[in-house]
C-alpha cells in the first residue's frame, strides 16, 4: 500500500507571455506592402490606426498559483511472474494562467433565461482594442482531476512480458490555455474571460476512458544440429502495443465567423453556443457524427422578449425568419460538453537477433519490421474549426450550416512500416 501527498508552486514562466506580447504592438503591426525589401526598417506605406491595433494585457496582482496532488494504491503479487495494480490519484489547481486572444468584449447579464448581452453595448475598454483586440493573460484558472488506474503485469517468464493498463479520468476546468486562446484544436480561442460559470468544462485534454495493452514473446525454437536451421528458426521476437481510448471533447458553437452575441468581436472563431434540445441524443455516430436536430437557436422567454434581437435568418435586418428566437441570448450547450469518437491503434513488431559470438558475447545484429496502426484503423478527430471540420450549427445569422458535424479529418496516421537493422554489442 502506499499513498502520497504533494502542494507544489506554479510559477509564471516567460512562455506564458512571450508570444502574445510579440504579437502585439509595437513590436508587430500587421499590413501588407508589395514594394517592401527586408530590413528597410519603419514602412510608411502601411497605414497606422490606433483602434485596430492589437493590445496586451496582463494581470498586474496575480495570487499565488498552486497545485495539489494526492494519491493511493494498493499493489499485489499475485504469482512470482504477475503482479496487480489499482490506485486513486487526484489533483486541485488554483490561480493557473488563462490566456485568450480577446478580453475587450462587451460582458453580458444574468438573467432568468441566461446570460443575455445588451443590445449596441459597449466594450470593457471602448478606447482600445477595436477588431484587433486584447489579448490577456490572467491569473484565475482553476482545475481538478480524480482517476482509477488499474493494471495487471507480467515480468519476463518463460519468454513473455506483458501488461494491460486501464485508467478511468475526469478532468475539468475553466481553461486549458495558458499561452493563447486556440493552445488546443478544441479550445475557444475568445471565451468569455468575465464570466468563470461560461469557462467551466471538461478539460480540452479530457480522455475518459484509456486502455494500453503491450507485450513482448521470445518466439520459442526447436534445437536442431543445422546450422542454416537453427539460423532461421532462432532469434524471433514479436511485439506489439494496444492503444483504446475514449474521444477527446468538444464544444458545438453558433456564429461561426460571425457574432451574434454583439460582443464586438468578429474573427474565425466562435464563443456562442446553441441550446440543446431536451430529451435528444446529439451525437449521431459515423461519419456524420452530430444530430443537428438536437440543437436549436436561443428562444426569447416572456422576461426577457424586450431585450431580444431576433436571428435574421436571410440576411436581412427588416425581414426576420426566426421570430421568437433571441440572437443575443447565450445558448446552454456549454463549453467540451460533447465528445468526439474514440480512438483505436494496433502496432505490431517483429525482430531477429542474430548473435555473432565469436565478435563477442553480446554482439548482435538485429532486423527489425515495425508497423505502426496495422490494421489501417482510421481514427477520426472531433469536429473541430482547427480539424478543417465545423462545429458551429448556425451561422451568425441563424441559418442552420451544411456538413456540421461531420467528421473531415483524422486524429492518427494511416499505417506506417518501416524495417531497420540495429547493432548491439
Amino acid at each position: 500500500m502506499r499513498a502520497g501527498f504533494g502542494i507544489f508552486d506554479v510559477l509564471p514562466l516567460p512562455y506564458e507571455f512571450g508570444l502574445n506580447t510579440a504579437a502585439t504592438a509595437p513590436f508587430q503591426i500587421i499590413g501588407a506592402d508589395k514594394t517592401a525589401t527586408l530590413g528597410s526598417g519603419i514602412d510608411n506605406n502601411i497605414s497606422f490606426v490606433p483602434s485596430r491595433v492589437r493590445n496586451r494585457f496582463v494581470q498586474q496582482d496575480p495570487k499565488r498559483a498552486m497545485v495539489l496532488n494526492w494519491n493511493f494504491n494498493i499493489q499485489k503479487e499475485i504469482t512470482k511472474s504477475w503482479t496487480a495494480f489499482v490506485g486513486y490519484v487526484g489533483s486541485r489547481s488554483t490561480h493557473l494562467s488563462v490566456a485568450a486572444d480577446d478580453i475587450n468584449l462587451v460582458q453580458p447579464t444574468l438573467t432568468s433565461a441566461g446570460y443575455l448581452f445588451p443590445i449596441n453595448g459597449t466594450r470593457l475598454n471602448p478606447n482600445a482594442g477595436g477588431s484587433a483586440g486584447i489579448r490577456p493573460v490572467l491569473f484565475d484558472g482553476a482545475s481538478s482531476y480524480h482517476a482509477l488506474q488499474a493494471q495487471i503485469k507480467k515480468v519476463m517468464s518463460h519468454g513473455f512480458q506483458g501488461q494491460l493498463s486501464y485508467t478511468f479520468g475526469k478532468c475539468r476546468d475553466t481553461s486549458s490555455a495558458p499561452v493563447t486562446g486556440d493552445t488546443y484544436v478544441n479550445s475557444i480561442a475568445v471565451p468569455l474571460l468575465m464570466i468563470k460559470q461560461y469557462r467551466v468544462g471538461a478539460c480540452d485534454f479530457d480522455i475518459r476512458h484509456t486502455t494500453v495493452g503491450t507485450f513482448i514473446w521470445d518466439v520459442p525454437a526447436p534445437d536442431s544440429n543445422l546450422a542454416f536451421v537453427s539460423y532461421l528458426t532462432k532469434g524471433w521476437e514479436l511485439g506489439t502495443i494496444f492503444n483504446a481510448s475514449s474521444g477527446s471533447p468538444f464544444t458545438p458553437t453558433l456564429g461561426a465567423g460571425g457574432d451574434p452575441l454583439g460582443t464586438g468581436f468578429n474573427g474565425d472563431f466562435s464563443m456562442d453556443f446553441p441550446t440543446l434540445v431536451p430529451g435528444c441524443d446529439p451525437i449521431h455516430g459515423g461519419v456524420n457524427y452530430l444530430n443537428v436536430n438536437c440543437f436549436a437557436l436561443p428562444v426569447a422567454t416572456p422576461a426577457i422578449a424586450g431585450q431580444c434581437v431576433s436571428f435574421i435568418g436571410n440576411g436581412t435586418k427588416a425581414n426576420p425568419q426566426f421570430p421568437g428566437t433571441c440572437a443575443n441570448l447565450l445558448g446552454n450547450a456549454g463549453r467540451n460538453s460533447l465528445y468526439g469518437p474514440a480512438l483505436t491503434t494496433l502496432d505490431f513488431s517483429v525482430f531477429k537477433n542474430n548473435r555473432i559470438t565469436r565478435i563477442s558475447e553480446s554482439f548482435n545484429v538485429q532486423f527489425r519490421a515495425e508497423f505502426f496502426n496495422i490494421l489501417n484503423h482510421p481514427n477520426f478527430a472531433a469536429p473541430n474549426f482547427l480539424n478543417d471540420a465545423n462545429n458551429s450549427i448556425f451561422d451568425e445569422v441563424g441559418n442552420r450550416l451544411a456538413n456540421t458535424g461531420v467528421l473531415a479529418s483524422t486524429a492518427t496516421p494511416s499505417r506506417q512500416i518501416q524495417f531497420g537493422v540495429k547493432l548491439m554489442w
